[in-house]
């Protein structure tokens, strides 16, 4: 059984097109020109309030009598339902790829929840800035896109939302893991803070860097012929973190599935690594 909340939207899953890549590239034109964008000025947001927005907005899941509740973190319902919590719960912060919550990151978070997990995606789209940053129809980055102030941005959400869970009685604060997919796995892997028991990348080669402590325990998955790898070896993220002495366990898989939410193996893998790690004292 499956209960929801209304309000929830998907970004670039479906019906992506061409057309939001050229207002994309509209607004950009107006913001370098003028200083414009989409009538928010960037420098004059404060940072705490922005990331706090995304928490906010975050999408949760996580079950209770014996149903998967699902919506936004500041649904009444969901509200509702998370304060009838009594056990404390594992909790995986999940970090969304660079359209959105979409279809595979809600399959990544439906079996981690129907797993025990409590699961919180922090919407990244819920700031009032939020530039695109991604064509996933063309498989790769959109030029001239801010990506390393977006890049920012993501590291922001996740150290707001551990700062949040961390407050939250339901929360088992010995066992928070921080996973995510695509744009939000190259997140994960450049997020330096030792808050978490174990680290989870998905479907990224870590183009940012594995900056997580040494002692961090992390596990990356992709696809040998991932379009959106663009050259780069498909084993980046486990060269990334031998260089930097890191404890990474990678799998490559045969195929060019960007998401491996539907692949039996990966799912194993993932819950198989993060019960491993999972602290009983």
């Amino acid at each position: 059984m499956r209960v929801w909340s209304r309000g929830f939207m998907r970004r670039g899953t479906v019906g992506y097109s061409s057309t939001r890549h050229s207002i994309f590239i509209l607004m950009l034109v107006c913001y370098l020109l003028s200083g414009c964008a989409g009538g928010v000025d960037p420098k004059t947001l404060d940072l705490f309030e922005e990331a706090r927005r995304t928490f906010d907005a975050a999408y949760v899941m996580f079950e209770a009598e014996d149903a998967l509740i699902e919506g936004r973190m500041s649904d009444g319902f969901i509200q509702q339902k998370l304060a009838g919590l009594k056990r404390k719960r594992p909790t995986v912060i999940f970090a969304h790829g660079c359209t959105g919550l979409g279809r595979g990151n809600l399959r990544y978070m439906r079996f981690l929840a129907r797993a025990g997990y409590a699961v919180i995606a922090p919407d990244s789209f819920a700031r009032r800035y939020r530039p695109e940053t991604c064509d996933p129809s063309r498989h790769r980055g959109i030029k001239g896109a801010p990506h390393r102030r977006v890049s920012r941005m993501r590291q922001e959400e996740i150290h707001h939302a551990e700062y949040r869970v961390r407050r939250i009685r339901w929360v088992d604060r010995k066992n928070l893991f921080l996973a995510g997919h695509s744009q939000g796995g190259t997140a994960v892997a450049a997020y330096e803070g030792d808050e978490f028991s174990a680290h989870v990348i998905s479907g990224s080669v870590c183009w940012r860097g594995v900056r997580m402590p040494i002692g961090t325990p992390a596990l990356a998955l992709y696809s040998k012929d991932d379009p959106w790898r663009r050259g780069r070896p498909a084993d980046s993220c486990l060269r990334k973190a031998r260089a930097r002495g890191v404890n990474m366990a990678f799998h490559l898989f045969e195929g060019r599935a960007h998401n491996l939410s539907r692949n039996e193996k990966a799912r194993r893998l993932i819950l198989d690594f993060l019960n491993r790690h999972r602290r009983t004292e």
